[in-house]
């Protein structure tokens, strides 16, 4: 479609481009007014008035042309230098010059005006289309406050419900277990909301985030011991080379990545399968691999997982109900964080079943270290 839409020329207000195709022009027919006729030094001045109506208003474009067309008949018509013509001839010629100057400068007028239609229609459909998905964002988020957002509170206040109104008659064990369900529930709610608030705050451009030089092995260390408190029966593995460079991130937005990546991995695996966090680096990128052995994420979805509001149903079909849960941001969060680092996110296939995220950092210069003194 571009292919098709109408130029617009440029439209200058100093008047320093028209002005120097003139002189240009102008010295042209001076220089070769003694080796061609005048026909062919007024297919010159033509020339000129078409290039300079690129930028200039019509009436300015036409009252040059009609003032180039006097100078034309005083310099080079004869008799020169008076307003007279002798021949009918040349009366035709400065007339059709003025004739062509003035079309071409109303059909300059005619581009421009199509080409300002047409770039307010594209301004009004992209301003649509972005309303459009704001209103679908919009409602996506209400429709998953409505549910996600509902079920865990109704959970909680059950739970709470049972344990305020019937704690006499309710056992130890019977109330542990409600205790242990409102600290689930109360955790899934703390999570959801945390990812909407990030993604919200990293949609901001304005927002700045504090950089530092963070060692990528106490991140992983942090998240893996996280991981293992918060899923007791779950095999954490990490697997660390012996020199790993430093990177120049937001501690606090990496570990909330690294934990959505190990969260997604074990809600989308049996529990009888260890989950694997390992680092591998090179000249120009630290690279850090989340596996699973779950089913997996089909082909068509392994770039559609990042998207928000965005989940693969078919990948918890095995699996118990809790893996379905969610507003479907987790992994939207991870891709925006990942974006501020100039970091990349990509899902591939776990060799024997289930799904691999790799987070690919950019490496550069590294600090200093201080020299340690002896002693």
């Amino acid at each position: 479609m571009q292919l098709l839409s109408p130029f617009k020329p440029p439209l200058r207000t100093d008047f320093l481009a028209p002005a120097m195709v003139w002189v240009i022009a102008c010295g042209l027919m001076i220089a070769l007014r003694s080796h061609f006729n005048l026909g062919n030094l007024a297919l010159l001045m033509v020339l000129a008035s078409a290039v300079a109506s690129l930028w200039l208003q019509p009436f300015i474009s036409i009252l040059t042309s009609s003032v180039a067309v006097i100078l034309f008949n005083w310099f080079f018509v004869n008799p020169r230098f008076t307003l007279t013509v002798e021949l009918s001839e040349d009366a035709l010629l400065l007339l059709t010059m003025l004739a062509v100057s003035t079309v071409i400068s109303y059909l300059m007028k005619l581009t421009r005006s199509a080409a300002d239609s047409e770039a307010k229609h594209e301004l009004q459909s992209r301003i649509a289309t972005e309303n459009a998905k704001i209103q679908q964002v919009r409602n996506m988020l209400l429709t998953s406050i409505s549910h996600d957002y509902r079920t865990p509170l109704t959970t909680l206040m059950s739970a709470a419900s049972t344990i305020a109104e019937q704690a006499g008659r309710v056992s130890p064990d019977k109330i542990s277990q409600l205790a242990t369900l409102i600290l689930e529930e109360a955790s899934q709610l703390h999570r959801m909301t945390t990812n909407t608030l990030q993604l919200a705050r990293l949609d901001n451009s304005k927002i700045i985030i504090p950089f530092s030089w963070e060692s990528a092995e106490e991140m992983i260390g942090t998240v893996a011991i996280r991981a293992r408190r918060n899923y007791p029966g779950r095999i954490i593995h990490t697997q660390l080379p012996d020199r790993i460079p430093l990177l120049y991130v937001d501690p606090i937005l990496i570990n909330q990545l690294l934990d959505n990546l190990v969260d997604n991995a074990v809600k989308n695996s049996p529990d009888s399968e260890p989950i694997s966090i390992s680092i591998q680096t090179d000249n120009e990128h630290l690279t850090i691999s989340i596996q699973d052995h779950g089913i997996g994420i089909p082909d068509e979805f392994k770039t559609k997982v990042f998207e928000i509001f965005e989940r693969v149903e078919t990948m918890h079909s095995a699996l118990d109900s809790s893996a379905r849960r969610g507003i479907g941001i987790g992994l939207a969060v991870c891709r925006a964080i990942a974006q501020v680092h100039s970091a990349t996110l990509e899902v591939k296939d776990t060799l024997g079943g289930g799904a691999t995220v790799i987070l690919r950092f950019p490496l550069i210069e590294q600090p200093e270290q201080p020299m340690e003194s002896g002693v």
